[in-house]
C-alpha cells in the first residue's frame, strides 16, 4: 500500500511537471509570435500622432537629445517636407495624477505650436483620460506660453483644464510648454544649444487630494 502511495504522488507530480512544462512552451510562443505584431501597431500609432502633429511633414528622422535637456524630453524628430526642413517634433512625458502623459509637441520653424497628439496616458477614465479626447488637445494648436484656466479662455495661450483634472491638464501643459522651450534653447536659428528659461521645469505639481 506504500509503494502505491509513493507511486501516485511520484505519477501526480510528474504530470503536474509535463503540464507545467507544456503550457510555459505555449506561452512562449504566443508570446514571440504576438510580439512583432505589437512593435508594428505602436510604431504605426506613433507614425500617425507624429503626422497628427506637424500634418505638412513628409518624413522623420530622430536627432539626438541635447546633453543637460530636461530629462522630460525622450525625443526629438526632425521633419522634412519637399526636401527641407519644416519643423521638429518633441516627445515628452510629464508627469500626470496616475502616471506619465507621453505626448508629441509639432513646432514649426518658426516656432509655432501646430499641434499636440497624446501617444500615452494612463490616468483616472472620465477624468484625466480625456486628455486624449480631440477637444482639449486641440485647443493646444498655435497656442504659445500656454497656461491652464478652470474658465473659458479669453486670452492667446489659455486652455480650459479638464474638469475634475486640474493636475493632468497642467502636466500636459508644461509638458508642451518644456517642448517650446527646448526648440527655442537648442532648435531655432541662433540657438545656443544650452537649457535655458523654460527648461528647468519639472512637470506638474503632485497629487494632492484627487485629480
Amino acid at each position: 500500500m506504500p509503494n502505491d502511495n509513493v507511486k501516485k504522488i511520484i505519477s501526480l507530480g510528474l504530470t503536474l511537471f509535463s503540464v507545467t512544462a507544456i503550457t510555459g512552451v505555449i506561452l512562449g510562443v504566443v508570446h514571440d509570435i504576438t510580439l512583432e505584431p505589437i512593435r508594428v501597431t505602436q510604431e504605426g500609432l506613433r507614425t500617425e500622432a507624429l503626422k497628427g502633429a506637424l500634418p505638412e511633414a513628409d518624413e522623420f528622422s530622430a536627432l539626438e537629445v541635447a546633453g543637460g535637456a530636461n530629462p522630460m524630453i525622450k525625443d526629438v524628430q526632425e521633419a522634412t517636407a519637399g526636401g527641407g526642413v519644416s519643423g521638429y517634433c518633441i516627445t515628452v512625458a510629464p508627469r500626470g495624477y496616475a502616471g506619465p502623459v507621453e505626448l508629441i509637441a509639432g513646432i514649426t520653424n518658426d516656432g509655432n505650436l501646430r499641434a499636440i497628439r497624446i501617444l500615452n496616458q494612463s490616468e483616472t477614465p472620465g477624468l484625466g483620460a480625456k486628455s486624449a479626447r480631440r477637444e482639449f488637445y486641440e485647443q493646444f494648436k498655435d497656442a504659445s506660453e500656454i497656461k491652464v484656466v478652470k474658465t473659458k479662455p479669453e486670452a492667446p495661450g489659455e486652455i480650459q483644464a479638464i474638469s475634475g483634472a486640474t493636475i493632468t491638464s497642467n502636466s500636459v501643459a508644461s509638458g508642451v510648454n518644456t517642448a517650446l522651450a527646448y526648440w527655442k534653447n537648442h532648435l531655432a536659428a541662433g540657438a545656443s544649444g544650452e537649457p535655458g528659461e523654460g527648461e528647468a521645469l519639472s512637470g506638474a505639481s503632485p497629487p494632492a487630494n484627487g485629480e
